[in-house]
């Protein structure tokens, strides 16, 4: 029960009500719902596309991560909910697009083809690169793609593991 301190209108010196709001009573709850319904979305999927993932995909969402997964055509099937907060895109906005969209005028041109080069031999890439959001603003991002195969081997999708930087 959650103490209210006195007031003019109640006669007893304090009150003890329901507390009536989670948001209130752990400032939390938020995060830890939308990484709950982030890991449900990521199992869903690993299941819908049988993956061989060995990912601790719950503790990068705990950990401010945001996951983005393409398909082999590399256009965005899903994304974490931390994605709009770093982007300022909505979801609906980048279902279907590629994540080409987020780079301009200042991303390197070497880390582009770095990841190009090692998508294309299935190998993991790591760089960091500079990304804009929705508003031009640039931002550092470090990022890691991951080839994801199924559990009989075939490549099925990408995913890609990003924080922002300094």
């Amino acid at each position: 029960m959650f103490h209210f301190p006195p007031s003019k209108s109640i006669q007893k010196p304090s009150s003890i009500v329901p507390l009536l709001s989670w948001d209130f009573a752990h400032p939390l709850l938020k995060k830890q719902i939308e990484v709950g319904e982030d890991y449900k979305n990521i199992s869903t999927l690993s299941e819908r596309f049988q993956w061989d993932l060995e990912l601790e995909t719950k503790h990068l969402l705990r950990n401010n991560y945001i996951l983005v997964i393409t398909n082999l055509s590399q256009e965005i099937v899903w994304v974490s909910q931390k994605f709009e907060s770093m982007t300022h895109y909505p979801k609906a906005e980048v279902i279907g697009r590629k994540p080409t969209f987020l780079q301009g005028e200042k991303t390197s041109t070497k880390s582009l083809r770095l990841i190009r080069e090692k998508l294309s031999n299935l190998e993991q890439v790591d760089t960091k690169l500079v990304n804009y959001r929705k508003n031009g603003e640039a931002y550092w991002c470090q990022v890691t793609i991951l080839p994801i195969q199924n559990k009989e081997g075939n490549l099925t999708h990408f995913m890609a593991i990003e924080k922002e930087v300094d």
